[in-house]
């Protein structure tokens, strides 16, 4: 249960863990227009794996620190993650590892910020968690992550910072921190 709540939650970050190339700063990065926001998660290779929807509320505080969240955690599990701009698209090429699976991956987001964006990642892995299908093979990655702004307010009880994931798993940024020292023992780093 707490590897599937860690990688809920890495995923959920997935469009917001960019680490700075040189030069670049925090301010750098695109900044989501608050409120409600609707995540969509299709994963093509490897098939099977069923689309994943979320729901997240921001302002610019909680967008800021999602964001630093991600740098953080990317510098905990990734021994390279860099960003580069390619024309309007930010472009991610990274090397992490998540317990025992390792991944090689190149992430590209698009879009405006302000009513959509879409997170791109092919890549491949190597390994993973029992039961889950890892394995020993290389295995080709591809997933699509769109996000679309739905509301200024966010419903449902949600507040800024709010995650809301499959089954109903609520989260927030604060507690999401707070998850960020135990993450390497979570997922047997």
């Amino acid at each position: 249960m707490q590897r599937t709540i860690a990688t809920l939650i890495l995923a959920g970050c997935a469009g917001a863990m960019p680490t700075l190339a040189s030069g670049q700063t925090l301010q750098d990065l695109p900044s989501r227009k608050p409120g409600h926001w609707e995540l969509r998660m299709v994963t093509t290779k490897p098939g099977g794996t069923p689309d994943v929807v979320s729901q997240v509320c921001i302002d610019a505080s909680t967008d800021r620190q999602l964001m630093e969240f991600g740098l953080r955690v990317s510098k905990d599990l990734c021994k390279r993650y860099t960003m580069k701009r390619e024309g309007k698209a930010l472009v991610i090429d990274a090397e992490c590892k998540f317990g025992p699976m390792k991944s090689v991956t190149r992430t590209t987001m698009s879009g405006d910020y302000q009513s959509s964006y879409t997170v791109k990642v092919d890549g491949t892995t190597v390994g993973g968690f029992a039961g889950l299908g890892g394995g020993k093979e290389l295995q080709p990655t591809s997933m699509v992550q769109t996000a679309r702004w739905t509301a200024a307010q966010c419903g449902n009880g949600m507040k800024p910072g709010d995650f809301t994931m499959p089954g109903g798993i609520k989260v927030n940024i604060k507690q999401m921190q707070g998850l960020q020292k135990m993450l390497p023992q979570i997922l047997g780093k």
